[in-house]
């Protein structure tokens, strides 16, 4: 499988995870639950988006307005993984 960029970050009592190439988000409790929560969004994308013969639509990437919003949107830095 090809490496994707996930960006993880805290907003509230949750943690947000973002996979900036394929625009698929997660959420969890810890940051651990939202990675994981992002590996299987990411998964079920990649395999619903081949079910449909849509292989060359797979990659996306996140709008740059919608980037900036995730990243600035709360004070809180984001963690990279």
């Amino acid at each position: 499988m090809q490496s994707v960029t996930c960006l993880v970050k805290r907003e509230s009592n949750q943690y947000v995870s973002l996979c900036v190439e394929l625009d698929v988000a997660s959420c969890g409790k810890t940051k651990r639950e939202a990675i994981e929560g992002l590996k299987n969004a990411i998964e079920a994308y990649i395999e619903y988006m081949s079910s449909e013969m849509r292989d060359k639509e797979i990659y996306r990437p996140v709008p740059l307005h919608e980037l900036r919003n995730f990243l600035f949107s709360v004070k809180n830095e984001p963690i990279i993984c």
